[in-house]
Formats: C-alpha cells, sequence, structure tokens
C-alpha cells in the first residue's frame, strides 16, 4: 500500500497567511500626529488634517486626546519612555562617549524616533515648549552627569556630540522638506564617536 504523502503545516501557513492585527484608533492618529507636528510644527499641524490621515474624523481625536496638547503628549510619549529607558541602563556603566555601548543605542533611539526627536529639538519655542523643556531636558541632564563623572571638559564634549549628531538626524528629511542626501547609521555613530572623544 503506497503511503499517502502528508500536508506540510508550514506550506499551508504561507498559503494563508494571518492579516496583520489592526492597528488601534489612538496609535493610527499618534503616527499621523507626529508626521503633522514634524511637517508643520505644533501651531501649524491641524487636527482636522491629523484625523483625517489616519482616517477618523477631529470629533473622534478630540475624543481620545482631549486637545492638540493632549495629542502631541501621547504622540511622543513613546520616544521619551525609550530615551528614560536608555539613560537608565548606562546608569551604573564604566564607559567612555565613544565606547559603542553609548554610541550605537543612543543612534539607534534617534533614528528610531526621529519625528519626535525632530520636535524635540526644533519646537521649544510652541505651545509644546513647555512640556517639552520639563520632560527632555532632565533626561539630557541625567545622561551627561551619568557620563560625565564630575569632568567638565569631559561633560561639554558629551553634550557637543550628543546635541551635533540629534541636530542632523532630526533636520534631514523631515516630511513636506526637499530630501537631501540621509546620513547612514554607520556615519551618525562614527561622528558622535568623533565629536564626543575628540579632546582639546
Amino acid at each position: 500500500m503506497t503511503e499517502q504523502p502528508q500536508p506540510n503545516p508550514e506550506l499551508k501557513q504561507a498559503e494563508h497567511p494571518r492579516p496583520a492585527p489592526r492597528q488601534h484608533p489612538t496609535d493610527l492618529l499618534k503616527q499621523a500626529a507626529l508626521v503633522e507636528f514634524a511637517a508643520h510644527g505644533y501651531e501649524g499641524a491641524s487636527l482636522q488634517e491629523i484625523a483625517s490621515k489616519a482616517g477618523y474624523t477631529k470629533a473622534n481625536l478630540l475624543y481620545h486626546f482631549g486637545s492638540k496638547q493632549g495629542l502631541f503628549e501621547q504622540a511622543v510619549l513613546e520616544a521619551l519612555g525609550a530615551f528614560e529607558e536608555l539613560v537608565d541602563s548606562l546608569q551604573h556603566l564604566d564607559i567612555g562617549t565613544e565606547d559603542r555601548r553609548l554610541v550605537d543605542p543612543f543612534v539607534d533611539f534617534l533614528l528610531q524616533h526621529r519625528l519626535a526627536v525632530h520636535m524635540f529639538v526644533n519646537h521649544r519655542s510652541t505651545g509644546a515648549g513647555e512640556f517639552i523643556a520639563t520632560r527632555v531636558d532632565p533626561i539630557i541632564e541625567r545622561l551627561v552627569a551619568a557620563l560625565s563623572e564630575d569632568d567638565s571638559d569631559r561633560a561639554l564634549r558629551i553634550a557637543i556630540g550628543l546635541a551635533g549628531v540629534t541636530y542632523c538626524l532630526a533636520n534631514e528629511n523631515i516630511p513636506g522638506e526637499a530630501r537631501m542626501q540621509e546620513p547612514t547609521r554607520d556615519e551618525l555613530v562614527d561622528a558622535l564617536t568623533f565629536i564626543s572623544a575628540t579632546r582639546r
């Protein structure tokens, strides 16, 4: 008796892939908000445009977030949390600014949260400025303090390196602006390593 071939379960799954999980309305609205805020600034961003791009009404947006300020704060919350986690992970490490244990995760953070970083860098004088200053600046101060060990020269080099690479990435290829040649991850890592490690 001839043995019948058994179906391969992996092939069956490949033929009928599971649909991607549906995103929650608030996640879609926050993603659309980051793009709109980065492209037009806090003041220029339109709640109606954000809602439309996410596929919802302005009334639905306001139901979830209450106001433009509430939407902005929720939209950048993930980036703030990631930044705090990064700083926490470096608190007790004896590393230099050129150490890849600092440089690599910092650059990866910038790349993953570039739209929020753009807002942190460029929109301090807007209605979002107070929130940015009160939430972002203390994290930056903790980061510099954790790595400087009361060495003012080292702290200055750290601040210059982090700020330089952050500013460079925050202003590259923002939606609605002319596209430029974007630095690669390796170029950003090399730049941060060089700037922060250079001594007078």
